[in-house]
């Protein structure tokens, strides 16, 4: 395991910051609309839906091991199912204590290693899901947009700005894909192109940078070879949208269902919608797992539906369900998974000076 994508300090410190800034904006949320309605509508909310949204977000990650396991099958490696699980789970967290989601690609491919898949194919593994989810939000966010347009009125600028944005960086990142995928000897190209240019000579010519650099190139055509084999495999690789597909619709319901379990009635189907804006532009955000704009984005979409005095407990119950717990249950596999590769690493240390004793 690669000890900078998973080290002790570099976890508390995310962490740190991470719940500082979410706790800090639903804290202000919380304050300025909660009055003498929101004790009593807290104490009356159903807690069957509460236990439902647990269950739902816990299968959610079931899926993702499912759809890890079929992908890994189909380019001819194996992986324990429950292994698949905790791997999503560290992921996640990593990724949510990162700027822009960037832990959980790295420490997917790390872990995927640790469990003897060649880096190439994993890197496949961990890339092929944020493809798929890419390409999938690139065709549905417009249609669903523009189908619920007339009950986005109240804040179409907000919705818009959203959905540009979403579809600008979503389009780079289907496009490189696209290009790996295509012709891999095309980054050779760019890069050399880039040589060429002054400003970026100086940075690509640093000793580290040109490391990277050669790495890059080299896993782009693992990753193409990679892909190739995962479309020899067609029956995987349907069933890998489809989980895609299922595991984002049940982290959809969770919404919908806390509307529920405070007494409110609205269409499902606008209410993913909604959610769809949002999380397509969460993964572009500077902060750690998208902390505090998450929120901010969830408050000015959902308040024209939700009642004032019940904003904040719902953006609350909301990111618990679909952040928080997640990543509490991924801090702790993070940390145990830290343990056990500390205590490998003792274990070949005392080996090894034990042979030079002897």
């Amino acid at each position: 395991m690669d000890k900078d994508i998973l080290s002790k300090k570099k976890i508390i410190r995310g962490l740190i910051i991470s719940l500082t800034i979410g706790v800090a904006v639903f804290l202000l949320v919380f304050l300025l609309t909660i009055d003498k309605n929101t004790l009593k509508s807290f104490q009356q909310m159903d807690i069957e839906y509460i236990f439902l949204a647990a269950s739902i977000i816990f299968i959610a990650f079931l899926v993702e091991g499912l759809r890890i396991k079929v992908v890994a099958s189909a380019i001819d490696e194996k992986i324990d199912f429950w292994e698949s699980v905790k791997i999503y789970y560290i992921s996640y967290f990593l990724g949510g204590i990162t700027p822009y989601f960037s832990g959980a690609v790295p420490s997917q491919i790390a872990l995927f290693v640790k469990n003897d898949i060649p880096i190439g194919k994993a890197t496949m593994i961990a890339t092929i899901r944020p493809i798929i989810k890419s390409i999938i939000f690139f065709i549905a966010t417009p249609v669903l947009f523009f189908y619920f347009k007339d009950s986005l009125d109240e804040y179409e600028v907000l919705s818009w700005v959203l959905l540009v944005g979403a579809m600008f960086f979503s389009s780079i990142f289907v496009l490189i894909f696209i290009l790996i995928v295509n012709n891999p000897q095309k980054i050779n190209t760019i890069i050399e192109w880039l040589n060429k240019v002054s400003f970026f000579n100086k940075y690509l010519s640093k000793p580290g940078i040109e490391k990277k650099v050669k790495w890059l190139k080299k896993q782009a055509s693992q990753f193409n070879k990679s892909f190739h084999l995962l479309l020899g495999h067609p029956k995987e690789m349907i069933l890998s949208i489809l989980y895609t597909v299922i595991y984002w619709l049940l982290f959809f319901l969770i919404a919908p269902i806390l509307l529920l379990a405070m007494g409110i009635e609205l269409d499902f189907v606008l209410v993913i919608v909604i959610q769809v804006l949002i999380f397509f532009v969460i993964p572009f955000l500077p902060t750690p797992g998208g902390s505090g704009a998450a929120e901010v984005g969830f408050v000015s979409l959902f308040s024209f539906f939700v009642p004032e005095h019940l904003l904040g407990i719902y953006v609350g119950g909301w990111r618990l369900f679909t952040f928080y717990i997640n990543i509490f249950i991924g801090a702790i596999l993070s940390l145990v998974e830290l343990k056990k590769w500390a205590n490998q690493e003792n274990a070949l240390k005392s080996g090894n000076k034990k042979r030079s004793e002897d």
